[in-house]
């Protein structure tokens, strides 16, 4: 055992830390997804057909001259009973079966919401050729956006990729 005395400058502390930072990054939330937005545009939707139906229920039963104050229950057990209180498990059910249908053709899903995100993606482009791990690109077609051979596509790619400045990347320095 030994003892001894230190003396230590301390520069950071708390949220400025290496520590701190990376606390503060998992606190943050992920950014919306397209899948998350779809629901809250159709959660937003059905609430507001729903408050112009109870305002339309409560409106008749008041034309027909009914009270006020049963009217205006019989409204809000209206609203109450169509909300729409099955639809997350509904959603999650449908997602889960999504990545069990995936998981059969040997694709690992980590996030259910990822699986209706992957349904909007437009151009996927994956790298299996070892790019990254091998440093070296090749080329195997060029295609213009109807998916024919076009050579106008590659000159467009050259003249940017000779033109582009800025952050380096594996991708430039495969040859």
């Amino acid at each position: 055992m030994q003892t001894g005395i230190g003396t230590a400058v301390i520069v950071r502390t708390g949220k400025d830390t290496a520590f701190g930072a990376i606390a503060q990054r998992l606190a943050t939330r992920p950014p919306e997804t397209e899948f998350g937005r779809g629901i809250r545009h159709f959660g937003m939707m059905i609430t507001r057909v729903m408050m112009l139906l109870v305002l339309f229920v409560l409106m008749v039963n008041l034309l027909l001259h009914r009270p006020l104050l049963e009217s205006f229950l019989f409204s809000v057990a209206l609203a109450v009973g169509m909300t729409p209180e099955m639809m997350p498990m509904i959603i999650t059910i449908s997602l889960a079966q999504g990545a069990r249908r995936m998981a059969k053709k040997k694709v690992l899903v980590k996030q259910l919401a990822a699986i209706e995100d992957f349904g909007s993606v437009e151009i996927l482009c994956s790298d299996k050729t070892g790019t990254l791990t091998e440093g070296e690109i090749a080329l195997d077609r060029h295609v213009d956006v109807e998916g024919r051979d076009n050579d106008e596509v590659l000159r467009f790619v050259y003249l940017n990729s000779y033109f582009q400045a800025g952050i380096k990347s594996p991708l430039d320095d495969a040859s």
